[in-house]
């Protein structure tokens, strides 16, 4: 568990290094911890993700919002529609991981602008930097489940194996 705290800590801090004004602008349109609500269901390990997801939010808005909660209520939304979904399709390569990221971008950003509503602090959500952010935010999930898919260590293992004989 302190691993995937670790992780999430470090892609956080990367999302706000992306977001930096001397990177481009492009960048802080990735979402990077997306990777952290799609690969549990992809991966089927533990049904407890949805709480560390909201966990997951709350630092996302400590770190990047102006107000603490709809980021929380965003990216628990996102992982729990995720995990509902995911059982639903068999697929578990490279191109399913680029349809749940993509689904998990979206329903972050419609999520988190709903939540936004109320307070009158909506940020001028465009079609265009939507379309921009989970577009990249899939691909970025995309190449995750590409590296997944290679299984580097077992196959270092099979050419070491190989190789001793």
């Amino acid at each position: 568990m302190m691993k995937v705290v670790f992780l999430a800590a470090a892609t956080l801090a990367a999302q706000v290094a992306l977001g930096l004004p001397s990177s481009p602008p492009w960048m802080a349109a990735v979402l990077l911890p997306v990777v952290f609500i799609t690969a549990p269901p992809l991966l089927q390990s533990e049904r407890r993700w949805p709480h560390f997801a909201l966990l997951l939010g709350l630092a996302w808005d400590l770190m990047l919002e102006p107000v603490v909660g709809p980021g929380a209520i965003a990216w628990s939304a996102a992982a729990v529609v995720i995990s509902l979904v995911v059982p639903l399709v068999a697929d578990r390569s490279p191109r399913a991981w680029l349809a749940f990221g993509a689904l998990g971008a979206a329903l972050v950003i419609v999520v988190r602008e709903v939540a936004l509503l109320p307070l009158g602090m909506t940020g001028g959500l465009s079609w265009r930097s939507a379309a921009v952010s989970v577009s990249l935010t899939a691909g970025w999930c995309c190449l995750i489940g590409w590296i997944i898919a290679l299984d580097l260590p077992s196959r270092w293992l099979r050419y070491r194996s190989r190789k001793l004989r």
